[in-house]
């Protein structure tokens, strides 16, 4: 189960991640995104992405809280 609520995390930062660094673009390079005239339209999007998945994140860490711990374990051999 471990590897699963692992898995999870990963892919909702992943997510994250790219949410932010897509927002980060169209707020700051400007020229780069000449193509879309929805600009606004484009980073909503991306702010519902970037909040989905925050919280989804969230909610793995509140009802698995012990998954970081069990995790050390398993790499440590312990």
């Amino acid at each position: 189960m471990n590897r699963f609520v692992k898995a999870l995390e990963s892919k909702y930062q992943a997510k994250i991640d790219e949410a932010i660094a897509t927002i980060d673009l169209y707020m700051t390079r400007g020229a780069g995104i000449g193509d879309h005239p929805d600009v606004l339209g484009v980073i909503d999007k991306y702010l519902s992405i970037l909040d989905s998945n925050n919280s989804k994140l969230e909610l793995i860490k509140k009802v698995f809280p012990n998954n970081e711990t069990v995790q050390k374990s398993e790499t440590d051999g312990s």
